[in-house]
């Protein structure tokens, strides 16, 4: 893998310019067509991180720590809906308690209405029986905690055998009508209890659990960690950029040693033919020599010396290329 344009800062910020503008390039590409030129789909994706690792890490990392805040903000986002949620009913529930308080009450203006109406005195023996026999009635009201004592009930049966007033029986009967709003009453301060129970705990679950804050933090760790794994991926693009260079470098020699052996070789042997041409050209003053002393056979020696001159002219043109090899 080449890498071009790539500044590495170990132990510092990392940047890398020709990365980021293979990575725009590269985007654009992608975004222009999906399409191979024969009709056929490809992997925009798969083809980015082909191009630039580096930058699709980032990207990656960068995602991932988005989606991990995200859903920290998503998660706390529900459960201030679900507070919200709770104290909404909690006020229903109290607007419910408020309407069935009102109506109790009501009923009971119209008790004391009723008793006046009747002339009774407040401390009289009949409002008296009339409360020992209220006391009865309430102890069946859900979550009125009234209990009787048994003195109480011996009472309140004598009451009942000598027989209640008019008053009385008036009485007891409005009280009655207030059940069901006791019950709503009831029903409303248990709910209410249980909902604010539930608002308390999850506050100090948020003030213990630090959602955002821990979401914070592990979107840093992610983002720290795919820097340092994208440093890593640059030194290493770096080391094998310059173990092919060296690698280039070797054979770059290797190559032009075997050419200078060539050469070498070359001009040994044209130095051997040189050798051969000046023992040729011993021969030919010989063979002149021959003819001078005798003129017999001339025209034989003449083709002999053609033939010399001939393959001298040869083993010339070998050492002008010898020559001309080495000076390359």
């Amino acid at each position: 893998m080449r890498v071009n344009n790539t500044s590495v800062f170990v132990g510092g910020d990392t940047t890398s310019t020709g990365h980021s503008e293979q990575s725009n390039t590269s985007s654009i590409a992608v975004r222009a067509s999906d399409k191979t030129s024969n009709g056929k789909s490809i992997d925009g994706s798969a083809l980015q991180a082909k191009l630039d690792p580096v930058a699709t890490k980032k990207e990656e990392a960068k995602k991932k720590a988005m989606k991990i805040v995200g859903d920290a903000f998503a998660n706390e986002r529900k459960m201030d809906d679900e507070l919200c949620a709770r104290r909404e009913r909690i006020k229903a529930l109290q607007e419910e308690k408020g309407y069935a308080s009102g109506k109790i009450k009501r009923i009971e203006d119209k008790r004391v209405a009723l008793r006046d109406d009747y002339a009774i005195e407040e401390d009289s023996q009949e409002e008296k029986d009339l409360k020992l026999l209220e006391k009865e009635v309430r102890s069946r009201f859900p979550g009125s905690g009234v209990q009787l004592s048994k003195d109480e009930m011996d009472a309140i049966q004598k009451i009942k055998k000598n027989g209640l007033t008019e008053y009385q029986q008036r009485s007891l009967e409005m009280l009655g009508h207030e059940a069901p709003y006791v019950d709503m009453v009831y029903e409303a301060d248990k709910e209410i209890k249980l909902e604010n129970q539930i608002v308390r705990e999850t506050k100090l679950e948020r003030l213990k659990s630090h959602t955002m804050e821990d979401a914070q933090k592990q979107a840093e760790e992610v983002l720290e960690a795919a820097s340092e794994e994208a440093i890593g991926m640059l030194v290493d693009e770096a080391k094998e950029h310059i173990d092919e260079e060296a690698e280039e470098r070797k054979e770059k020699a290797e190559a032009e040693k075997e050419k200078q052996e060539e050469i070498e070789a070359r001009i040994d042997a044209a130095k051997e033919k040189k050798k051969e041409n000046e023992e040729l050209t011993e021969d030919i003053l010989e063979k002149v020599q021959e003819v001078s002393i005798g003129a017999s056979d001339v025209s034989a020696v003449q083709q002999e010396i053609k033939d010399m001159m001939s393959k001298m002219k040869l083993i010339e043109e070998d050492i002008k290329g010898a020559a001309v090899d080495q000076n390359i």
